[in-house]
């Protein structure tokens, strides 16, 4: 598999599991206007709170296909300073991910695993909005910068089209305003775009060779 390839398939995996595990955000209550009804419905269902789950085991995969994605990147944007700073910035933002959701389904896996009883709305909202505060603020935060570091050194080095780092950059100040979680979404759409096109100066592509 030559460098080009792996970019590309990394940056399709690391897609992919990111917008199955990100959706964790969105089905445990406790960001935004939640009531109480939200935190009742969810707690009272072994199956939403078993789904949180596999949402959050798809982030935690998510982890390896990133990171593997980022230091692909790395390597086609030549190695450069603002291609390490990205890439350090962005792993650090894709363990931060995971970390965030299981604190977000802290109560849920109480419930899960040792049959307790709920923990309580205000305590289940406090997790909610802490594992939040990682997962979006955090990890979101520092994967949004590592996006637009990576574009402007794409358009530094002229390794892909112009569109691509246009819409990369776009693209990362989207996901900076990822704490309403929606915005996140931006990243897999350029991760995406990168699988499709991959960089023209990709060590070992047919062009970039």
């Amino acid at each position: 598999m030559t460098s080009a390839t792996r970019l590309r398939v990394s940056a399709a995996l690391g897609a992919v599991l990111f917008i199955v595990g990100y959706m964790v955000v969105a089905v445990i209550p406790g960001g935004g206007d939640v009531t109480d009804s939200d935190f009742t419905d969810f707690y009272d269902s072994d199956g939403k709170m078993f789904l949180a789950l596999l949402l959050t085991i798809a982030l935690v995969l998510a982890v390896p296909a990133l990171t593997w994605c980022f230091i692909e990147l790395r390597a086609a944007l030549g190695g450069g300073e603002l291609a390490q700073l990205a890439s350090t910035l962005g792993i650090l933002g894709a363990v931060a991910l995971p970390a965030g959701a299981f604190i977000l389904g802290a109560p849920a896996g109480v419930q899960l695993n040792s049959d307790a009883d709920f923990v309580g709305i205000p305590i289940a909202h406090a997790f909610a909005q802490a594992g939040i505060a990682v997962t979006v603020g955090l990890g979101m935060g520092l994967i949004a910068i590592a996006t637009l570091l990576f574009n402007l050194e794409i358009r530094r080095t002229k390794a892909g089209p112009s569109w691509l780092w246009i819409a990369g950059v776009v693209l990362g100040v989207v996901c900076l305003g990822s704490y309403i979680w929606l915005p996140g979404m931006a990243f897999p759409i350029w991760l995406l775009a990168l699988a499709a096109v991959g960089l023209k100066g990709a060590p070992g592509s047919a062009t970039g060779a």
